[in-house]
């Protein structure tokens, strides 16, 4: 099932901003490590003077975004101004299609799947402002509000944001492991202790290999964890999945890290994973993965967006996951962001772990001017 076509959409204007925040803490994953807060922007502009806006993945590797934004720049806006679109849809086709041998070229498939999401998304965005509703609406969607979870929790001192987060209103949490099992099991022991019986979920960043997995797994089943995350790298064969799920003690979760629906519905078919995690600010946007979660949906599994950077693409994916429906949960980075947090003005409020959407157009959210001025980096 194809998106909803909303009717001809002219472009006249496409503008990327690179955006950097300072934070206190790095944030630590087993593959790496991430100094400050990153986050490209694009923002659309009709003929009538209707703005979108659409967030790029642009948080790894350290200037990510600034290369994603010359992507935007100098090849996509060029094609995305060029005609009066018959959908977002066809524009989505239309950059994917004009790029391709570019991005074989460069060897950079992945960046270019990037900032094609991100400018989908801000199209939809654009298109759902043009109606008047929300996005969630326009996307064929019944519900206006999404369960949440606080993710991206770092192995050492979390206590302080756990409770902090519980004080807010979330139910559910989840915390990188894949530093050494003594490290591992302290950490959800001491999860465990603060949150009770309330869902935890572990995030390995592929970190393991298959022996290492498999050799790890049996000491996380007393922690009752409601999933555990690509304990494996994204691109190991479908066989060692199969092995990894036979030994795990809880749900398998991946799909941030996969591109193109060949990937996604071989791992749907294989019935590898129980949740499945395209981002949409990293693949698909818009138009890509609401088709792709149906199909998780329907398959029996649950989608789950990943997504861990600013306010737009947040946003974005939550209203994604109100159009999908299904059992999923909305990532919800729990780390300090001012690009999330101060941008536009904050994240609506968590209640009982459910988040209610903004009733205006669109995504219901847009970057404040002067803020926007205040964290861009010029290039």
């Amino acid at each position: 099932m194809s998106p909803p076509e909303p009717g001809p959409l002219s472009i006249a204007r496409v503008e990327a901003v690179v955006c950097r925040a300072p934070i206190d803490e790095p944030i630590v994953t087993s593959f790496g490590t991430i100094p400050e807060r990153a986050g490209l922007f694009v923002r659309l502009e009709d003929a009538d003077g209707v703005a979108g806006w659409g967030e790029v993945f642009g948080n790894f590797p350290a200037h990510g975004a600034e290369n994603r934004c010359h992507l935007v720049r100098d090849y996509l806006a060029p094609i995305v101004t060029d005609e009066a679109w018959v959908s977002p849809a066809a524009a989505y086709e239309a950059m994917t299609r004009r790029t391709h041998v570019m991005a074989l070229q460069g060897g950079e498939p992945g960046p270019f799947a990037q900032a094609i999401a991100g400018l989908d998304n801000a199209i939809w965005d654009l298109a759902a402002r043009r109606a008047g509703v929300p996005l969630w609406r326009l996307l064929g969607g019944e519900r206006d509000a999404v369960p949440t979870y606080a993710s991206g929790l770092n192995s050492s001192n979390f206590e302080g944001i756990v409770e902090a987060k519980l004080a807010e209103g979330y139910r559910a949490f989840k915390i990188k492991i894949g530093f050494g099992r003594e490290t591992d099991t302290g950490n959800l022991a001491r999860m465990r202790e603060i949150v009770g019986d309330l869902r935890v979920m572990t995030d390995v960043n592929q970190g393991w290999d298959m022996a290492t997995a498999v050799q790890e797994m049996p000491h996380l089943a007393e922690f009752d964890l409601g999933w555990i995350e690509e304990p494996l790298p994204a691109d190991r064969p479908l066989a060692e999945w199969r092995e990894i799920k036979a030994a795990s003690p809880a749900p398998l979760a991946a799909g941030e890290n996969l591109r193109g629906d060949a990937d996604f519905d071989a791992m749907i078919e294989a019935k590898v994973l129980d949740v499945v995690q395209p981002d949409m600010c990293k693949w698909g946007g818009v138009t890509g993965c609401l088709p792709l979660a149906k199909r998780i949906v329907a398959a029996g599994l649950t989608y789950c967006p990943h997504f861990l950077a600013g306010i737009v693409g947040l946003m974005s994916s939550a209203h994604l996951l109100a159009a999908a429906g299904g059992h999923g949960l909305l990532e919800v980075d729990a780390n300090p962001n001012p690009l999330r947090e101060v941008l536009a003005g904050g994240l609506p409020p968590i209640e009982d772990g459910i988040m209610t959407l903004p009733a205006g157009p669109g995504i219901g959210v847009e970057p404040d001017a002067d803020l926007l001025k205040d964290f861009r980096v010029e290039l």
